[in-house]
């Protein structure tokens, strides 16, 4: 640390506040409710986007919960223990097994059912799976047929005000994902940012059996974020995009299953007519609206007509 006596005051606390903000952990809101539900029921689904923080969520409840398992399912090593499930699981069945990218093993759900009937019977009714997922209609889908009345859903957001504390002008402009957030720069944050929608488009989408161009979904992901909180006229999208009213019914259904898109629907106390207005479309992290619109600082949003509503 010599060399800190020939670098300037203000140089080294430029290096100290980077050090610092990079150490930062953030204790998020819904960690003690996942909690909770452990203890509450056989299955917790958590659900989010990709990079939103599931993982150093659910290692962080693993380390305070004793003998607890995890399994990354990306991970070929760990992939290849669930080759026969049902013994595996057999093996732990004392123990909260966590499963992340859980729709990798779609099958695992039938599994998992007779898991958690049977450790019923044994009468360990609670804490015994945690399944962490890109939301997707698949997934939802899966899960709610196979563990119907034994499992918990709950999504994780994006980094709030209230779990970041300070930065708050930053959590708007970089949004809430967390390597967005704490990067060192802007310009650091609007790369990633950049290419986590270019890794979405090209190959997270297609994983879910999804055949659109990822151009496509790009230019209709940023249509979206010109019309920020306005209501969803898809006939105007569909003739921008030279594309049917049903393929931007489709695009939308996809984005907000992947929960990069929040649709909003109409309120009317009559719920047919709440079902046939229009709803309001909100791109769900401002950071990943920013890069859409191609907004790097605190100034360019403030010039720009989406302020308002982002």
């Amino acid at each position: 640390m010599d060399w800190i006596t020939n670098v300037k005051p203000s140089i080294y606390l430029a290096f100290l506040t980077v050090d610092v903000k990079l150490a930062r952990k953030f204790e998020r809101r819904r960690k003690h409710r996942i909690q909770q539900y452990l203890q509450e029921t056989p299955a917790v689904v958590l659900l989010g986007p990709r990079q939103i923080g599931k993982t150093t969520l659910a290692r962080e409840i693993a380390a305070e919960t004793p003998d607890s398992v995890y399994l990354d399912l990306k991970d070929p090593h760990d992939a290849a223990r669930l080759a026969d499930p049902g013994r595996y699981l057999d093996l732990h069945a004392e123990r909260l097994v966590i499963l992340d990218e859980i729709q990798r093993m779609p099958d695992l759900f039938q599994v998992l059912r007779g898991q958690i009937d049977e450790r019923r019977r044994r009468g360990r009714r609670t804490g015994q799976f945690l399944l962490l997922g890109s939301a997707s209609d698949t997934l939802l889908q899966q899960s709610s047929e196979s563990l119907t009345g034994r499992v918990v859903y709950e999504e994780l957001p994006g980094l709030d005000a209230l779990e970041v504390g300070s930065g708050r002008d930053s959590l708007w402009i970089r949004g809430g994902f967390p390597d967005a957030f704490t990067a060192q720069r802007d310009a650091a944050s609007a790369r990633w940012r950049i290419n986590f929608i270019r890794t979405y488009l090209e190959r997270d989408v297609p994983q879910f059996g999804v055949q659109v161009p990822a151009e496509t979904l790009r230019r209709f992901w940023t249509m979206l974020a010109h019309h920020q909180g306005g209501l969803l006229n898809a006939s105007e999208l569909a003739r921008s995009l030279g594309v049917s009213v049903p393929a931007v019914t489709r695009y939308v259904d996809l984005l907000s299953d992947l929960m990069l898109v929040r649709r909003l629907p109409a309120y009317f106390a009559n719920v047919g007519k709440r079902l046939l207005k229009r709803p309001k479309v909100y791109i769900r992290d401002s950071g990943v609206l920013h890069s859409l619109l191609d907004l790097g600082t605190l100034d360019d949003v403030l010039s720009h007509p989406v302020a308002g509503a982002s």
